[in-house]
């Protein structure tokens, strides 16, 4: 049985037989660039796929329309856009928000006949979205700060568990290796040629999310994501040494 629902200004159709939801229809505006993601990120399976970057759209407009602040349609774009160079970092070791990148972007949203002022807003958004400056934060601009949370929120709780492992899957990482390091004072740096195993990564980074989340909206919805992963770590480690209850 299918059942059709509006949430916000997006069309979803759910299936109450498998409950799944998924999209139907997106905003007209947002459709071109939707569009060439999905186009380049069809075949992705390392946690960053067409499906991710929807779901930060959805975590950005939501965030956008609590705080009240922000360019509605750039936060979109760039929610939408952010991951696009995953593969090609893959492939290439380079950094999906360098330089090089943000060229490959520019390059799509011309193609599309995006304005030249949004391009200029979107690439800085996305050249500074995977920095995390947390022992000496910089002023960020609202649409920055947004995404960040957008992303950061995709990146934690079930969704975030399951996306964990996707990237350590498609990354040849080992799953966790007993007596490793998971004491990480240092920020965290985005390397793509410098990789911890799976659970490390949740020490390193994910578990320092919810307490650096920029907006108060990020804050609410990071408490409840934060919960599930710290209630995962702890089974794992019950059954992984065991440990039986």
């Amino acid at each position: 049985m299918k059942l059709s629902l509006i949430y916000r200004d997006f069309f979803f159709i759910t299936d109450t037989s498998s409950n799944l939801l998924y999209f139907e229809y997106m905003e007209e505006i947002f459709r071109p660039v939707a569009d060439k993601v999905k186009s380049v990120l069809e075949f992705e399976s390392s946690g960053h796929d067409y499906y991710h970057a929807e779901r930060v759209l959805n975590n950005a407009l939501h965030i956008q329309e609590k705080e009240a602040a922000g360019d509605r349609y750039v936060i979109g774009i760039s929610a939408l856009i952010h991951d696009v160079c995953r593969p090609w970092e893959k492939e290439t070791g380079k950094s999906h928000f360098g330089d090089e990148a943000l060229e490959r972007i520019r390059h799509m949203l011309v193609e599309i006949g995006e304005k030249e002022e949004v391009i200029t807003s979107v690439l800085e958004v996305v050249r500074l979205h995977d920095m995390y400056e947390w022992n000496n934060p910089q002023e960020k601009s609202i649409e920055l700060q947004i995404i960040q949370d957008a992303d950061n929120l995709d990146a934690i709780g079930a969704l975030g568990i399951g996306r964990t492992f996707a990237f350590g899957g498609a990354h040849g990482l080992d799953m966790y290796i007993p007596g490793e390091n998971h004491h990480f004072d240092t920020e965290f740096v985005e390397d793509p040629n410098h990789r911890t195993s799976t659970i490390a990564h949740f020490y390193e980074k994910l578990l320092k999310l919810r307490e650096n989340m920029n907006t108060q909206t990020g804050k609410k919805l990071g408490d409840i994501r934060h919960n599930r992963m710290t209630t995962f770590l702890d089974d794992f480690f019950q059954e992984w040494n065991g440990l039986y209850k």
